[in-house]
């Protein structure tokens, strides 16, 4: 299946994705229970691979290492304004799928542990990882 095809068909389970599967332990769980569920790369991976991706690209990327700094990349519009974590679920996952496919419309892609993913994937897997290691 075509990467843009896989794209548009898991957008609807998107949603459902990113409100199950792990909590996390922090003080914004909930918003952090969406921007942390790479939704299109879970329907494809285990739990395992995607902390394995996270752990990967923060060994690359060290400047985005900490959970904060990957809450707020991901949090930030195109024009770098930052939405609330107390901003509605649907805005705030609206937001993460407008950035990945912005990410493929710009090239704005990396290669981690082999996989070719937009940098807004590679982020929720790396916050992933931080929050629950």
């Amino acid at each position: 299946m075509q990467r843009r095809k896989f794209i548009q068909v898991s957008a609807v389970g998107t949603t459902v994705i990113a409100l199950t599967g792990i909590s996390c332990k922090n003080q914004h769980s909930a918003f952090y229970n969406i921007l942390d569920k790479p939704g299109q790369l879970s329907s494809i991976c285990d739990l395992n691979t995607i902390r394995e991706i996270g752990m990967a690209y923060r060994l690359q990327t060290p400047s985005e290492s900490g959970a904060d700094k990957l809450a707020d990349l991901l949090s930030a519009d195109s024009v770098g304004k930052t939405i609330s974590s107390s901003s509605d679920d649907f805005i705030i996952q609206n937001l993460i799928n407008q950035k990945i496919k912005q990410d493929f419309k710009a090239g704005n892609t990396v290669i981690v542990k082999g996989w070719v993913l937009t940098v807004t994937e590679a982020r929720q897997c790396a916050l992933l990882y931080a929050i629950n290691q």
